[in-house]
């Protein structure tokens, strides 16, 4: 009599699980397909200007170290290209959501100063380059204007950049010094975040919009790699900003 009782509630659990299986089956389904079918990409592109870079102190074993100055940008700003996928969510009476993932190429900015050699003599100059690789969950939110032409927009995303920093070298700024070359660089992943606004003009291609506006980043701290075990501090990027101006594409 037991054995048939636990059999009768082990089908009713069996029944259950299946039922809920299906169900959310069925909703991961829906899901996708409301996902495929009320979603778009974005194409953007754009150019930014960055700040980045202070004064380090770098300790060696053995030695006073060396003092390397603040960067000062020799080439500030570069170009942008994003790619991102939004799925729509649903309309209310203010504004209209998307949500997705967005990555973004900042194109390499390059970087120089001195370097006082035991806090002494300035008798070298360094200079290095850094490219930026963010990849954001972002949501979007769209505003209805007066016109029905123009739209305004509103951006926000989270997520890690994957900071390169690379060419790093050091110059003889006399002709009796030999240049350490000390560092070299490498790849980090760090926090970043980015905000922006914009106006989305309707119908420019067909029924695809055109969007332009300003988009802020914070680009996180990057750092470079010693080539020498008596190093004692790695020289670092300080933390990045940049301010971009772009339009998206919706394709």
């Amino acid at each position: 009599m037991q054995c048939k009782t636990w059999t009768k509630k082990h089908r009713l659990h069996l029944l259950f699980l299946a039922v809920v299986t299906s169900s959310a089956s069925q909703t991961f389904a829906y899901d996708l397909k409301h996902a495929l079918t009320h979603g778009h990409g974005v194409l953007q592109l754009g150019g930014y200007w960055n700040t980045q870079g202070h004064a380090q102190h770098i300790d060696i074993t053995g030695l006073a170290g060396d003092e390397f100055s603040a960067p000062t940008p020799k080439t500030p700003g570069s170009g942008l290209v994003g790619v991102g996928y939004f799925i729509d969510g649903k309309d209310n009476p203010v504004f209209k959501p998307s949500f997705g993932l967005n990555w973004f190429y900042l194109g390499p900015t390059s970087r120089s100063g001195t370097v006082t050699q035991e806090n002494l003599y300035t008798n070298l100059g360094y200079r290095y380059k850094v490219t930026n690789y963010p990849l954001y969950a972002a949501v979007q939110s769209t505003f209805k204007t007066h016109s029905s032409k123009y739209d305004m927009t509103m951006n926000a995303g989270i997520g890690p950049n994957f900071m390169t920093t690379s060419k790093f070298s050091e110059q003889s700024l006399g002709a009796n010094t030999i240049p350490d070359q000390i560092f070299s660089g490498t790849t980090t992943t760090v926090f970043s975040a980015t905000a922006g606004i914009g106006i989305k003009i309707n119908q420019v291609f067909g029924a695809s919009p055109l969007e332009c506006g300003y988009r802020f980043f914070y680009l996180g701290q990057g750092k470079f790699k010693a080539l020498n075990d008596q190093i004692n501090t790695i020289l670092n990027t300080g933390e990045g900003y940049a301010n971009a101006v772009m339009c998206s594409f919706t394709v």
